[in-house]
């Protein structure tokens, strides 16, 4: 059931909201609305600006340069408490990049961009669908222990070639329009 606001009520958010989350909760509290209530109100009466945004410190720029080559880049914004934008949109800023190597991408980076395990990647290469080469050029002598290269452009041509196979739940989506346009 939808809510009807008020003018009253309208007021009391005119009055109360203080840019910030704190406030916005608040004010559904006692309105007994819920927060994407309160959100939508202020959307609609064009206050919903926020000035609770803080910018990035030195230490924070250290912990992301530090952060970003080892996990996804959701998982790095959980860590530093920060949005997925605010923490793309940092990392292109100081010309941080995810990963340590150019060019090409294990199985596992493979894996967490499509949003998929490494046995799904594993069929892909073993099908022919993704064009991988082994790490040094050579197939490793113990089961199980291959480092896969998974060139840019291969990757490139398999998310075009196969876009259906992808959950676009599961998928990390900056990751993988920065592949398709070539900013990786």
């Amino acid at each position: 059931m939808c809510h009807k606001w008020t003018e009253e009520e309208r007021e009391y958010v005119r009055v109360h909201y203080a840019h910030t989350h704190a406030s916005r909760r608040a004010i559904a509290h006692t309105l007994g609305v819920t927060e994407f209530g309160v959100a939508g109100q202020l959307s609609k009466m064009g206050i919903c600006k926020r000035t609770d945004r803080h910018p990035w410190t030195p230490r924070e720029d250290k912990k992301l340069e530090e952060l970003l080559p080892c996990y996804c880049v959701g998982k790095v914004a959980k860590m530093m408490h920060r949005s997925l934008n605010s923490v793309v949109l940092r990392a292109k800023r100081l010309g941080l990049h995810r990963r340590n190597h150019y060019g090409w991408y294990t199985k596992k980076e493979v894996g967490e961009i499509l949003g998929v395990d490494h046995h799904w990647v594993q069929r892909r290469i073993d099908s022919g669908e993704l064009k991988a080469t082994y790490h040094n050029g050579h197939k490793p002598s113990n089961k199980g222990s291959a480092m896969w290269h998974i060139g840019e452009k291969d990757l490139k041509a398999f998310i075009r070639r196969y876009p259906a196979d992808l959950n676009g739940r599961n998928v990390d989506i900056m990751q993988i329009v920065e592949v398709l346009v070539g900013v990786a």
